[in-house]
């Protein structure tokens, strides 16, 4: 197939290139630029956003630096972007069997400093697809921010309550995708390439800085296991919602055990400052008959630190 994967320069659009650009002519729609403030800064509680500091440079620079290494190998078309609608345009006359919508902003906490670029990255972007793209069938990334705040276990039945303007947005861009559509709703995709909050970068700015390092204890995915669930939803593509998450929840003892040095932790709420359960994947993986490579929280952060090691060694 022909496909266009917008944000294709980003965390999970860059595997997804690496990854599909083996069986697929691939194109990528991105505007990521380092002058881009999420890039450059960092929201730091209440003192809001600030320039990033040695280790974050350090850790982002990194992780663009494997998201391209990811891509390289691959012939891909780039096209930049700086408004979705004009760029879009000049692509209306390509024929994609495919468009694998990435490109938003991709961090909740900034959608309060940035609401005009929210706004306009995820439901105006949306919006534009469907506009230029009409008959073209779409995989959208959602967030599972759209269902808000909960407790327990939910399916995709559970009610649309976003608390913030983030998961508003999200909801909001969902709106545009048809019958011909799929909706893919993840928790917390984490792994390496993670340009914004991985792992390690948090670990090493929280032992400088002598505080504890905060996990918030909710599902997650790790990057290779979303990569494998979109390989399957190709190869029998059925439209529809679908989460996407693990039955297991992230915890302190494996990070523990691979990272090299002693920290201190808390367990923290999630991004909104509240509760956040797990999320019911058994309509996706019946629904396009596959496992999980990944049967729990150990084998996955062994595997991300093992990556980060070897590539702080090229």
């Amino acid at each position: 197939m022909k496909i266009l994967i917008t944000g294709g320069l980003g965390f999970i659009g860059s595997h997804l290139v690496s990854n599909l650009g083996q069986i697929h002519e691939i194109e990528i729609l991105d505007g990521f630029t380092q002058d881009y403030l999420g890039f450059t800064h960092i929201h730091r509680g209440s003192a809001g956003l600030q320039e990033t500091n040695d280790i974050e440079k350090k850790h982002r620079n990194l992780n663009l630096k494997y998201r391209l290494s990811l891509i390289r190998d691959r012939f891909t078309k780039i096209h930049k972007f700086y408004t979705y609608n004009h760029e879009l345009r000049n692509l209306e006359k390509e024929n994609y069997d495919l468009i694998i919508n990435c490109g938003s902003l991709a961090e909740a906490i900034l959608a309060q400093h940035y609401p005009h670029f929210t706004r306009v990255s995820i439901s105006g972007g949306a919006e534009n697809l469907k506009i230029i793209f009409p008959k073209t069938p779409v995989l959208h990334l959602s967030s599972s921010m759209v269902y808000g705040t909960w407790e327990g276990v939910i399916d995709e039945q559970y009610s649309l309550r976003p608390v913030d303007y983030y998961g508003d947005r999200k909801a909001r861009a969902e709106i545009e995708f048809g019958t011909d559509d799929l909706i893919l709703r993840p928790i917390h995709v984490y792994g390496m390439g993670d340009g914004k909050f991985p792992i390690w970068m948090n670990l090493e700015r929280q032992i400088a800085a002598s505080k504890p390092f905060m996990l918030e204890a909710a599902s997650c995915i790790y990057i290779d296991d979303f990569v494998l669930a979109i390989k399957n939803i190709l190869d029998n593509w059925k439209p529809g919602i679908y989460n996407i998450s693990y039955d297991f929840i992230r915890s302190i003892e494996p990070i523990k055990e691979v990272y090299p040095k002693n920290f201190d932790y808390q367990i923290k709420l999630g991004p909104t400052g509240k509760p956040r359960g797990s999320l019911d994947s058994s309509k996706l993986l019946n629904t396009f008959d596959f496992a999980f490579t990944h049967k729990d929280y150990e084998s996955t952060i062994k595997d991300y630190y093992g990556k980060y090691e070897n590539f702080c060694k090229k």
